[in-house]
């Protein structure tokens, strides 16, 4: 229902670390290999769909699922700066390429630096502006444009600044044509980031960093779609917009003693509207205040301290209308014309919460690393504290073989915040919980290739789940006693387990790769109704193939092929009709994600040429998306009012792309 913060601060498979540098170690992709994966567009969030554990939701706005969690479960940082959330309407992410140093993608077992989430972490941080050179890039390709100014302003000052704005609106009304629905606002967006950068001295550094982006999008129904016939609730369409703007000024300073620090003082303004059928509205807005700290300081060395405290208080302000029923992630339909009740309200609650950690990394011999940590949490709004211990070890037993190990607890505030708000949801919830457990195998064959084995489980507590239809489980309440219910409680659990294959070549021979094999099992309990079923993102085997050939000091040629188990979906058995209305069909659904989908797989192909001219080079990508065409269906879309056509919602089709990026 609303869509709230998602806070970004640092972007390794426990751990595939992500990283700038060229001399980096085998279990590790760099940054420009990671952003050169055929398929992603030089997006890296979309690129780490190529690593072990991750799939991405369906839709538009698609985010990543890993190891078995939610996609709204993981925490996602650039620098120590919040940002409102990472991906637009056409999935991809707000982050620019030009301006990322490195990447960091923790599936599970995450350290006590992080806080507020219970799937994993993607931690991005930007790199410096240059002192020494001005550039501007233009950079254009067939979904949006942009461009990067930068300069030094003195000898120990620089900025940049970067924006990007989508173009699909311009052409996508010749593409899509449907006699369902029209767009009564076209779908676009934009993204800007900046860094204005001052070295105080030889140690100390001052810098300020904007980020923001806005997206919005509205489509009007047809009387006779099926949308509006199965569910009359939604007719006159529906639409959203959404932005935000933050600022973060950090401090980062490294002393004579060894203690380095960073510390970072934020401001995150951020709005989102939404309405559906006819005045069904919401609208929320969000002042967020933020410090954030982060310590270092090797006590010998053997044991190097980290510590940090952030503190946050977000102000929100909410009104709307609603007259739907509750929804969730796992129910299989959510008609407004099931709602049993109109709700009409605001709220303006301010939530105040401090996480403080502590972490030690010792060395306990020359071959074995041992991190104990611990994170201190609370929240004023579910008045709920947590301890939450950490562990991760890594054990060099022979030579270039190692064992690693990881354990931690984590809780997290859900994005859909109105799942906690008065008279929409239930501010009486707790937040949802998670235990990770994981041990690995990894070993250096020789100095240019490298192969990992983890295996993982996770189990999750306390998720929040919606009010289950009044029939037939409430049959006996009145409508009055039914609505007097929480909309909202904590009464699901579930677990996930698995076992990932991850092989590296970094580069030689002119051609670098990776292949990743997961197989994998993921389950939910719906304690209300004693459902029992795997989740929606249970794709038990996915398989990765990805490999580049540097043909010369200018060609790039790569592939990468995905084949996966096909995502779960909940059929319809049988359409009844309406009792109060003939002209409504209500379906009758069978078991929780019972039906799997088509095996999924695709081969995406890419080429970059470099033209170096006298003063200025240009980069052209093209890519190939779906070479051999692939029908691949990932999902079930119902027409008619009586539901009585199914048909194949498919992937993309066949498509040729290419950008361009010019530095001047």
């Amino acid at each position: 229902m609303w869509s709230t913060l998602v806070y970004a601060d640092d972007l390794v498979l426990d751990n595939v670390e992500v990283s700038a540098e060229a001399d980096t170690p085998l279990n590790v992709v760099s940054t420009e290999q990671l952003l050169k994966v055929p398929g992603a567009g030089n997006d890296p969030l979309r690129a780490i769909e190529s690593l072990p554990g991750v799939v991405f939701s369906k839709g538009g706005e698609a985010k990543p699922a890993i190891r078995g969690s939610s996609p709204d479960d993981n925490a996602y940082y650039i620098d120590l700066t919040p940002v409102g959330y990472l991906f637009h309407t056409d999935g991809s992410s707000i982050l620019n390429d030009n301006v990322i140093e490195s990447f960091t993608f923790i599936p599970g077992a995450f350290g006590a630096e992080y806080n507020n989430a219970t799937g994993g972490v993607i931690d991005t941080r930007t790199r410096s502006p240059y002192y020494d050179q001005s550039q501007a890039i233009i950079d254009m390709s067939l979904l949006r444009a942009g461009f990067l100014v930068e300069t030094p302003v003195s000898d120990d000052q620089a900025f940049y600044f970067t924006a990007r704005q989508s173009l699909f609106q311009f052409y996508i009304e010749n593409i899509i044509d449907s006699d369902e629905f029209e767009f009564t606002t076209l779908p676009e967006f934009y993204d800007y980031q900046g860094k204005y950068e001052v070295r105080l001295n030889a140690t100390d550094t001052l810098s300020l960093q904007v980020i923001g982006a806005r997206d919005k999008a509205a489509v009007l129904f047809t009387d006779d779609s099926a949308v509006v016939s199965q569910d009359p609730g939604k007719s006159g369409g529906f639409g959203f917009e959404q932005y935000f703007n933050s600022q973060g000024l950090q401090w980062d300073a490294f002393y004579s003693n060894g203690l380095t620090q960073s510390i970072n003082l934020s401001q995150l303004e951020q709005k989102f509207q939404f309405f559906v059928g006819s005045g069904n509205y919401i609208n929320a807005k969000v002042n967020d205040y933020r410090l954030r700290s982060r310590f270092s300081y090797a006590l010998n060395y053997r044991h190097e301290l980290q510590w940090g405290l952030e503190f946050s208080e977000r102000h929100l302000a909410a009104m709307g209308r609603f007259e739907g029923p509750p929804c969730d992630e796992f129910k299989s339909d959510c008609r407004f014309v099931e709602g049993t009740e109109i709700i009409e309200a605001e709220d303006h609650p301010v939530i105040y919460e401090t996480n403080a950690f502590l972490s030690d990394n010792w060395d306990v011999n020359e071959n074995w690393t041992l991190t104990p940590g611990v994170l201190l949490s609370y929240n004023d709004y579910t008045e709920n504290a947590y301890v939450e211990p950490k562990l991760n070890s890594r054990w060099m037993f022979l030579p270039d073989w190692w064992l690693t190990q990881g354990y931690g607890r984590y809780h997290s505030l859900p994005e859909n915040f109105g799942q906690y708000a008065k008279e929409f949801g239930n501010p009486e919830l707790n937040e949802p919980k998670a235990t990770h457990y994981v041990t690995g195998l990894e070993h250096q064959m020789t100095p240019t290739l490298l192969w990992k084995i983890e295996a993982y489980y996770k189990t999750f507590a306390d998720i929040p789940i919606a009010r289950p239809s009044k029939s037939p489980l409430y049959d006996s309440l009145s409508d009055e006693q039914y609505n007097a219910l929480p909309r909202y409680t904590n009464d699901a659990e579930g677990d996930a387990w698995g076992l990932e294959l991850f092989v590296n070549k970094q580069l030689s021979q002119r051609w670098y790769g990776w292949a990743s094999v997961a197989w994998s099992r993921t389950r939910r309990e719906n304690t209300l109704t004693n459902e029992d079923f795997r989740y929606a993102y249970d794709q038990p085997v996915i398989v990765n193939l990805v490999a580049n050939y540097q043909w010369d000091d200018d060609w790039q040629l790569g592939f990468k092929w995905r084949v996966q188990s096909g995502q779960l979906v909940t059929p319809i058995d049988d359409v009844v009709v309406d009792s109060n209305n003939p002209d409504l069909y209500n379906p009758i659904y069978g078991e929780p994600y019972s039906e799997r989908l088509p095996v999924y797989h695709r081969l995406d192909v890419r080429a970059d040429r470099t033209y170096r001219f006298a003063r200025w080079e240009m980069d052209l990508y093209i890519e190939v998306l779906n070479l051999y065409a692939q029908r691949n269906v990932i999902d079930y879309n119902y027409d008619n009012a009586d539901y009585s056509e199914r048909n194949d919602v498919l992937d993309l089709p066949f498509i040729p792309s290419f950008g361009i990026r010019a530095r001047l």
